[in-house]
């Protein structure tokens, strides 16, 4: 009988703790929505270069964090104004996540990477510099910049997005780009699912990908809107081209054949508002409400076993007693 109740009791012990384990999992999603939600309070303005290019420990600032261990940046109301000529430098591999608005004015360059950086994020990134928006630097030819999320705002009399060497991947996101000279230039450019409005030229050396994005580009009269030394990748697009907004027309089969201006309707349908409530209810309330329920599952689970574990345990204590 002793050893039964054992076995009963190991059961309900292994099914408690799973039922715990729901409930803490569905509490950190609930949470970690919620955060996602709050309002995020200004920094001060910082006046010079902040330089994480060879940081080596965890630094924080007024509107970042470095977490060092996993080579991650977080801006969270930054606000850098500077004559100097960089406004923030990144080390290679960097992750940036963007909560909040953030700003950062430059004499001459407002970021610069150097080498492999991600970026992502729900905030927002304003730049304003005297000659490049975002420089993308890397001695070799390995460095890939991918921008997965995030808005974008680029002002500049130079280039908005300019590389060498550094392969562009734009996947996501929203993109705001006010230059005198490229609006992106690199060695590969690819955009994926995202809206870009730009004043300035497209370059990519190799082809150049336009996949399911929402584009509008003005370029000088005298230009073509989108430039690449190989070839046009493009798909799940509408485009429309000409040498102005006035008299741009549909390109059939979505072929590029130049024009100072070009605007683009991505085709796929990417699901932006809750499955759950419809209408135009964002899609993150979905995340919510599942979290919710799994709390309550979780809860109608655990509470009963729980009860019930306190009934065996009395009833194992009074046939103990009776022995």
């Amino acid at each position: 009988m002793r050893e039964k109740n054992k076995k009963i009791h190991a059961r309900l012990s292994k099914i408690i703790g799973s039922a715990i384990k729901i409930a803490a999992a569905a509490a950190f999603v609930l949470t970690a929505t919620l955060n996602m939600t709050l309002p995020v309070s200004a920094a001060k303005q910082i006046n010079e270069t902040v330089s994480l290019a060879n940081a080596r420990k965890n630094e924080r600032g007024e509107g970042y964090f470095w977490d060092n261990i996993n080579d991650t940046l977080t801006l969270n109301g930054l606000n850098i104004d500077t004559t100097d000529d960089y406004g923030l430098k990144l080390p290679d591999n960097a992750t940036v996540v963007l909560v909040g608005n953030n700003k950062i004015t430059a004499s001459k360059v407002a970021l610069l990477t150097t080498g492999t950086t991600i970026f992502k994020g729900s905030g927002t990134l304003t730049l304003t510099a005297g000659e490049t928006g975002i420089m993308l630097a890397d001695p070799s030819t390995l460095g890939k910049v991918s921008f997965l999320s995030g808005t974008y705002k680029i002002s500049t009399p130079g280039d908005g997005i300019s590389s060498d060497k550094v392969k562009l991947y734009i996947s996501g996101g929203e993109f705001e780009i006010n230059s005198g000279g490229y609006a992106i230039k690199a060695p590969s450019v690819e955009l994926n699912n995202t809206k870009l409005t730009a004043k300035g030229a497209v370059y990519s050396a190799d082809p150049l990908v336009i996949n399911n994005a929402a584009v509008e580009i003005t370029a000088n009269r005298d230009e073509d809107a989108l430039q690449t030394g190989k070839e046009f990748r493009l798909s799940n697009i509408k485009l429309v081209a000409g040498p102005d907004a006035a008299s741009a027309t549909e390109a059939e089969g979505a072929e590029y054949r130049g024009g100072a201006f070009v605007k683009t309707a991505a085709t796929l349908k990417m699901r932006a508002y809750s499955i759950v409530f419809g209408g135009k209810v964002p899609a993150w309330v979905d995340y919510v409400a599942f979290g919710v329920a799994g709390l309550g599952v979780a809860a109608t689970i655990a509470v009963p076993l729980l009860l019930k574990r306190r009934r065996y345990l009395k009833r194992l204590e009074q046939l103990n007693q009776t022995k």
